[in-house]
């Protein structure tokens, strides 16, 4: 008797189960036909074979300059950027895989993957090399990767206080991760954040800003906001943060890119931390990032310069700064063209 009704509680308790799940299946499709209608395409989805990336470019000439984003940002907050150097030649962001409006891609998400989405997006949208690539924090990490593995494709680089490899030896304890999972389960936990966005999970735990504003009347900060809120931008960002150690690697084994045209833009300020002494650890490290770290980054070319940005922290350096270091790299790079 007490087996049976043991078997009819497990019956019970697995039916409800699958009821769950197929009702976190159908709410996450809902949520992202809901995403659909509120937040509309910018830019235009381009095929890479069997998943779409989206890319948005305006502008004429060459070399064209790709944006790429730091932390999990779609393209669209490089917008005011990209429309001023729009002015002087082709400019063009692009979401990565798992962002914005692209769609997601395989795992493991490391620099050299994700520069391999670029690569073959580039060539599939038609935007002829060579390139100049402008990158800030992991978006310069990504951009650095790239550089090297495709050397006849990029005429420039512009680093925007760049990520760099030597970050976990030298910053803090306080400003990195206190541990990183062990290797054998990533992919398990890339498996586990997966399939609980696929059932909504992260959907309703989710929260918006923005309420059930749409697109019309939101501002671009609260469609970058919302755009990041997706459950995919949320898995892709645990992802990339699960293989950083990955991209550090695939940077480490970049030591030259030769002579092309680079400048690396260093923020010399350090964030405050509204606490005494985390501020001193802080402005401590600063000094190393802006004079031991970051100028390994300009020596990556034996054209390669720094500029420090005094009051600048690390995601305040100013737009025209880095519209205008991108022009100097153009131009550098229009002197002295890419041989084929």
């Amino acid at each position: 008797m007490l087996k049976t009704k043991i078997k009819v509680a497990i019956k019970i308790l697995a039916a409800a189960c699958t009821v769950l799940v197929l009702c976190g299946f159908v709410y996450e499709r809902i949520g992202r036909a809901k995403d659909r209608r509120r937040l509309p395409q910018i830019g235009r989805s381009v095929d890479i074979g069997g998943r779409s990336l989206n890319i948005f470019c305006s502008g004429t000439g060459s070399p064209a300059v790709i944006l790429d984003t730091g932390g999990d940002n779609p393209g669209l907050a490089l917008e005011q950027t990209r429309a001023e150097i729009a002015k002087f030649t082709q400019a063009c962001w692009y979401d990565r895989a798992g962002i914005g409006w692209s769609d997601s891609g395989p795992y493991p998400r490391t620099s050299a993957a994700i520069s391999a989405d670029l690569h073959e997006l580039l060539k599939r949208a038609g935007i002829p090399a060579p390139y100049v690539l402008v990158g800030g924090s992991i978006g310069g990490l990504n951009s650095r990767v790239f550089a090297g593995m495709f050397p006849k494709d990029t005429a420039g680089v512009v680093f925007d206080d760049a990520a760099h490899e030597d970050e976990p030896l030298r910053a803090p304890k306080v400003f990195l991760a206190s541990h990183h999972a062990p290797r054998a389960l990533w992919r398990p936990i890339h498996t586990l954040f997966w399939a609980a966005s696929e059932v909504g999970l992260l959907r309703v735990t989710g929260s918006s800003a923005a309420g059930d504003k749409n697109e019309s009347q939101m501002t671009r900060e609260e469609l970058v906001t919302e755009l990041r809120h997706q459950p995919k931008s949320f898995v892709n960002n645990v992802d990339a943060g699960m293989v950083l150690d990955e991209s550090y690697a695939e940077a480490r084994a970049i030591p030259s890119l030769g002579d092309i045209p680079l400048i690396a833009l260093t923020a010399g300020k350090a964030a405050d931390f509204g606490d005494a002494e985390l501020n001193r650890q802080a402005e401590a490290y600063q000094k190393i990032w802006a004079y031991e770290i970051q100028p390994k980054l300009a020596r990556l070319s034996s054209r390669g310069r720094q500029i420090v940005v005094p009051d600048a922290t690390h995601t305040t350096i100013p737009q025209e700064m880095v519209v205008k270091a991108v022009q100097d790299v153009v131009n550098e790079a229009r002197e002295t063209p890419k041989a084929n």
